[in-house]
């Protein structure tokens, strides 16, 4: 299978590419130089025409691309996570890319109170440009979707550390498990628009897991010992 992982050379991205790369046909887009890649193209997903020729020839991509700062101000969110994010859903329609995995935030719920459990289906509650980004990323999604019959997986991911690998609480997103969440994103076969929780599991069952087990078959092999924080 070919697939097309954009900000390859990020946290995630690293990780998603050493877990994958042995098994896939691996593209790597990113603004700087990808590791461990022989197929790698330096780009912004900004540039439209970088990200067309990016996605020829891919069955899937795993959108990991953009600035990843909370913080970050609205022309800079604007620029590398909503036009970069419209880029490659384009880009990949235009070159009849079947799959996109996209990688959204667990985030968007964070402003519920800590006893309940998040599920999908919970209204997201953005706080930032960057939540923003990603709830517009996971609509553009279902339009895609809807009107274009492409396929579409949302991973809203957890805490992520590049330095440490397993995790010790219920946000965070091991690194094997990282590799795995989005693997499974765009190999499952019968999927059309679905939003899983991109999180290892946990003694603290902060994040519904069951429905990514049900929609694309993950099942975490990191598990966190964490008491509830009430």
């Amino acid at each position: 299978m070919r697939i097309l992982v954009t900000g390859a050379a990020g946290a995630v991205g690293m990780a998603v590419v050493k877990g994958l790369k042995d098994r896939y046909s691996l593209r790597g887009f990113d603004r700087v130089p990808t590791p461990d890649i022989e197929d790698a193209i330096v780009g912004d997903a900004a540039d439209f025409e970088a990200v067309l020729k990016a996605t020829e020839d891919m069955e899937a991509v795993i959108h990991l691309a953009g600035n990843p700062s909370g913080g970050a101000p609205w022309e800079d969110i604007l620029q590398n996570n909503i036009i970069g994010t419209y880029n490659v859903f384009e880009a990949a329609r235009q070159n009849g890319v079947r799959r996109i995995a996209f990688a959204s935030r667990a985030g968007l719920l964070a402003p519920y109170p800590k006893d309940i459990m998040r599920t999908v289906d919970m209204t997201p509650r953005p706080e930032t440009y960057y939540s923003i980004s990603k709830v517009f990323g996971e609509n553009l999604g279902y339009m895609y979707s809807a009107r274009f019959d492409m396929e579409f997986v949302s991973v809203r991911i957890g805490n992520f550390k590049r330095d440490r690998n397993l995790p010790s609480h219920p946000h965070q997103l091991s690194h094997g498990d990282a590799a795995l969440v989005f693997e499974r994103a765009v190999t499952q076969p019968g999927v059309k628009f679905e939003v899983v929780f991109g999180v290892s599991d946990s003694t603290w069952a902060l994040y519904d897991l069951e429905h990514g087990r049900k929609v694309i078959n993950y099942h975490p092999q990191d598990k966190s010992d964490a008491e509830p924080e009430i």
